[in-house]
């Protein structure tokens, strides 16, 4: 005699309401892009991970772009928050620059699939150009504040004379980006010794 084989549901598991739903279905796809890449993971992973069917996964997001840029939101309006708070009454731009990174720092030690997703945005953009056209719809709040910090260090004349601030922008960005993958990819926190030389890089005591 065999064993009835477990089905799931064609909806959502029951006692499971619509935004604990929408909620589950966002972190198992944060896991499984960050782990897999947009490219390889599957509508099925995707359904799995959120305990759906793909059915079922289709009423909340009519297709895997969606569900990508909808996890990206998710992601992005976690970050934004503590990272804004952080640049609060900092006495100059540079000083908002490292309280970013070390805020960033925390954020991603407390929630590493965090760090594994969004680090991997970059290469996804690069690899799928429906994901920079929906990207480029609105701007991103992380490179926002980076920004303003920048500008106000340049103001504040803490920029050589003869650097553009949209340089020193775009290398910090980077920067960000680059740790982030690191730390992603040898399964190390944020707050390592490469965080604090990156952090001694931008107060300008990272040098003899």
């Amino acid at each position: 005699m065999t064993t009835p084989r477990k089905t799931r549901g064609a909806g959502r598991p029951k006692g499971s309401s619509g935004d604990a739903t929408r909620q589950r279905i966002l972190v198992g796809a944060r896991s499984c892009f960050g782990a897999r890449g947009f490219g390889a993971t599957t509508n099925r992973e995707l359904a799995d991970a959120a305990d759906l069917t793909p059915a079922a996964l289709y009423r909340y997001h009519d297709s895997k772009l969606a569900l990508y840029m909808a996890a990206v939101d998710a992601a992005v309006a976690e970050l934004a928050p503590v990272l804004t708070e952080a640049t609060l009454n900092q006495p100059s731009g540079r000083a908002e620059l490292v309280a970013l990174a070390e805020a960033a720092a925390v954020l991603h030690e407390q929630n590493p699939g965090l760090a594994a997703f969004l680090s991997s945005l970059p290469v996804e953009m690069n690899r799928h150009p429906e994901i920079t056209e929906a990207m480029s719809a609105e701007p991103d709040p992380v490179s926002l504040l980076i920004s303003a910090a920048v500008e106000r260090a340049a103001r504040e004349g803490a920029l050589a004379p003869d650097l553009d601030p949209g340089d020193a922008i775009e290398m910090i960005i980077a920067c960000y980006i680059g740790i982030s993958m690191w730390a992603a990819a040898i399964q190390q926190t944020p707050r390592s010794s490469a965080m604090c030389a990156y952090t001694r890089l931008l107060e300008g005591t990272l040098f003899a």
